[in-house]
């Protein structure tokens, strides 16, 4: 039987291929990561318009109530799972590791799923050496087809093995393109948010990254209501898995 996450997937991608304006050629989505610690912080992320997902951190305090929430408002929300990076410094304690078994690296999934329930799949949470690796990817994306979920390529390395491995898996996967707030002035934000609309104006569709600093939510406060002045189309997660731009190289990495 297909599971929760899968069965909203499909049907938020049946309500959200509506045909839209000629106009509004180009589409964007956007991701908020590393949701689940600030009750504040993160809390002002669900004021965004419906269409922006959240990324929710696993066994954080907060992780099931913004689940929760998320849910409640109909919006799509992620797993922002933490997996192991080149410096191996300020991880989680539930990181996935290259040194973890296959039967470890499940379980750890079936943990962080279970304080992120019904998720419609998951990201990484730095990783920029995990997902160069082969054998771990391999085991998390058949676990992911395994249970009807997807997923998202943040890209923190430009040797990330991840998304052709989940495709290859045949596990619904996107990559992000441009990571919106590295550098916290809006002036900054402002530049990222424009090369998004260049790339969607360029390959039809663009996918960001951004975090719930006060900064950026406030920029996307402000701005999101003007996109259609600009013939842009802020579009949900899963309508963004209804046509890759895999053309599209993305901009920025971080970890």
């Amino acid at each position: 039987m297909l599971n929760f996450s899968f069965r909203f997937w499909c049907i938020s991608a049946l309500l959200t291929l509506l045909p839209a304006s000629a106009a509004l050629s180009a589409q964007i989505a956007i991701i908020i990561d590393d949701v689940g610690n600030n009750s504040h912080r993160d809390a002002a992320a669900f004021g965004l318009p419906i269409s922006v997902a959240i990324s929710i951190l696993p066994h954080k305090h907060l992780s099931q109530k913004y689940a929760l929430m998320a849910q409640e408002q109909h919006r799509e929300f992620l797993l922002h799972m933490p997996m192991e990076s080149m410096a191996g410094i300020k991880q989680e304690s539930n990181v996935l590791l290259a040194s973890m078994s296959d039967k470890r690296i499940v379980q750890t999934l079936n943990d962080a799923f279970a304080s992120v329930p019904n998720a419609l799949g998951l990201n990484n949470h730095m990783g920029s050496r995990l997902t160069q690796l082969e054998t771990p990817m391999r085991t998390t994306m058949s676990y992911l087809h395994r249970h009807g979920l997807i997923f998202v390529d943040s890209r923190t390395t430009a040797l990330t093995q991840a998304e052709a491995i989940a495709k290859q898996t045949k596990v619904p996967a996107l990559r992000r393109h441009v990571f919106l707030d590295n550098e916290l002035s809006e002036a900054k934000i402002e530049r990222q948010f424009n090369i998004l609309i260049k790339r969607a104006r360029k390959y039809g569709r663009s996918l960001a990254i951004g975090h719930p600093h006060m900064q950026t939510i406030a920029y996307l406060k402000k701005r999101l209501p003007t996109l259609a002045q600009d013939n842009v189309q802020l579009i949900p997660l899963s309508a963004m898995l209804t046509h890759q731009v895999d053309n599209a190289k993305p901009l920025h990495i971080g970890d």
